[in-house]
């Protein structure tokens, strides 16, 4: 199919499917070496989508994941995918097939318009990094984002991201409900007592109301400053969706390492780099 007749194809028009939720960016980073891929993984591209405005063809990137293999190639939000190695793409649901048909490793050439041009991007697809993956190409080595209408539920510190620059923070997304991030407490118990004498800060983060977590925090035995996040919206802004999820943020406020879940050997590494960035100067 040419440019031309991908631009004038009728496509099927749909309600907004997301294809990565951790699509946290919409920056497109420098170009970055691909990955090794294992044999005959689907095809994975870094990217959220959506349908275009009803008289457009093809489909809408609406924000791209860093060091993806998107943002390696150079799309960007705002381009619209009318084809994908000459074959159409109807939705973003045919796109994500399509992409996943391919397989991790694949070239793929992505006829894309672009401010009223017609472009054509070569794209090495990749293999998915799971959630715990797309969140550290989202953050790692990038500036943690603020926090947005948070409480303080137990403790005293600010609460913003900004009046914690010069201590290295270790934030805790959790909840009550949520049997390994009671596994977990303990262990940042530990870290808060060892820590805050070196600069260092333990600071959880929960979507229940602020007298809520300050009750929870108080029978569970946290130790270390709790928030209160009752819209969600520093959660979204994390995209913390799976609990507990650790960020480590260095002094200057840079996100330097995160993990998802209770994996004894991850909280090690987590440590691990705390550690090194208290003896840092």
């Amino acid at each position: 199919m040419s440019p031309a007749g991908a631009a004038a194809s009728a496509a099927q028009r749909g309600q907004a499917v997301i294809v990565d939720p951790a699509a946290v960016s919409s920056e497109a980073a420098p170009p970055q070496p691909v990955p090794a891929v294992a044999p005959g993984a689907p095809g994975w591209l870094g990217v959220a989508l959506s349908a275009p405005p009803p008289d457009r063809p093809g489909v809408l990137i609406s924000s791209v994941l860093r060091r993806s293999p998107a943002a390696a190639a150079g799309l960007e939000v705002g381009d619209v995918v009318i084809a994908i190695d000459d074959r159409r793409v109807n939705d973003p649901a045919d796109l994500s097939r399509q992409v996943a048909a391919l397989g991790a490793g694949r070239r793929a050439s992505f006829m894309v318009q672009r401010a009223g041009a017609d472009r054509l991007f070569g794209v090495e697809l990749g293999e998915n990094p799971g959630f715990e993956g797309q969140l550290r190409l989202g953050f790692v080595d990038a500036g943690a984002p603020e926090f947005q209408r948070v409480e303080v539920a137990q403790g005293a510190l600010p609460p913003t991201l900004e009046g914690l620059r010069g201590r290295v923070v270790v934030l805790e997304f959790w909840a009550t409900w949520c049997g390994a991030c009671r596994a977990l407490l303990p262990t940042l118990n530990e870290w808060h007592e060892r820590f805050q004498s070196q600069g260092g800060l333990v600071v959880s983060v929960t979507t229940d109301p602020v007298n809520k977590a300050a009750r929870d925090a108080a029978e569970l035995g946290l130790a270390y400053p709790v928030l209160s996040d009752p819209d969600g919206s520093t959660a979204t802004a994390y995209q913390a969706f799976a609990l507990p999820t650790l960020f480590v943020i260095d002094r200057s406020g840079v996100v330097r390492d995160v993990s998802v879940g209770y994996d004894p050997q991850r909280i090690a590494e987590l440590e691990a780099t705390v550690a090194r960035l208290l003896s840092e100067t």
